[in-house]
């Protein structure tokens, strides 16, 4: 059994539970390469295991796991391009959804809500945003590609051997204090779909460092096409003391969140 991996292990190595490599073998989308049919053991190859990354990926986006039947081969290979450019499509209509439904909130609570202190200055916009979980890294660098590219990558690796699924959009928090400003990179994480032993998701929910929930309501927002975080004060027209024990948040963009093609960041604080 050198060259085989047991089911024990590939459920170790790949956060999900025997109970769904076992279903999985049921459907047929995951089919052991070797059953001892004396102990009833399952045994897999290695190169098996990227079958669960994207048995995950249809969990995630709410594909049904028979679908994947239709992009397998005879020889039990997946043709993971045309699985990836169909899941691409799908994420990418949800995001337009999510972000028109946004839209119609944010607009009901601008007729609704109006209440003194919240002006939003010049240049900048309300918007209502969700609750995000990032992972963190300290950054006490300068916010030039040279510096912030290095930190980032780092912070995929980081999630990966959490066992966490990382993505886009990323960013920079700055947690302004009575004492300074504590600087991170940030990304934006989940739990993998597998669940692990003792029955949660991964590592989700553990005592993570630098695990954190940017928490929703209604935002300032600013975008540009540049790091503005440095100037937060100046955007948000905000004093060192307006700022105190607040958090400014600077993310990247996605496509659908542009309000126009040459910006690329997003300043963001809770009102």
């Amino acid at each position: 059994m050198k060259d085989f991996l047991s089911i024990g292990k590939v459920a170790k190595l790949k956060n999900v539970s025997i109970k769904s490599l076992r279903y999985y073998d049921e459907i047929g989308i995951l089919k052991p390469a070797l059953t001892d049919h004396t102990t009833g053991y399952r045994y897999y190859k290695e190169a098996q295991l990227y079958v669960l990354d994207a048995i995950s990926l249809c969990i995630e986006l709410g594909i049904p796991l028979k679908e994947l039947k239709k992009y397998a081969s005879s020889d039990g290979s997946y043709d993971l391009q045309r699985l990836l450019g169909d899941a691409k499509d799908l994420a990418e209509n949800r995001i337009r959804s999510m972000y028109r439904s946004l839209e119609t909130l944010q607009n009901t609570i601008n007729v609704l809500e109006s209440r003194p202190g919240r002006a939003v200055p010049a240049g900048c916009l309300a918007r209502t945003l969700l609750s995000r979980t990032v992972l963190t890294i300290p950054f006490d660098e300068f916010t030039d590609p040279e510096h912030y590219n290095p930190k980032l990558l780092s912070l995929f690796v980081k999630a990966q051997q959490l066992g966490l699924a990382a993505s886009y959009p990323s960013g920079i928090i700055y947690d302004y204090k009575r004492g300074g400003t504590d600087k991170y990179v940030f990304v934006h994480v989940s739990p993998l779909t597998g669940e692990g032993e003792d029955g949660a998701p991964g590592n989700w929910g553990k005592n993570i460092e630098g695990l954190r929930t940017l928490p929703s309501g209604n935002y300032i927002t600013a975008q540009s096409d540049k790091h503005r975080i440095d100037n937060a004060g100046e955007v948000f027209k905000m004093d060192a003391k307006e700022l105190k024990n607040r958090t400014v948040i600077e993310t990247d963009l996605l496509k659908e969140e542009k309000s126009s093609q040459s910006v690329n960041y997003e300043l963001q604080i809770l009102m």
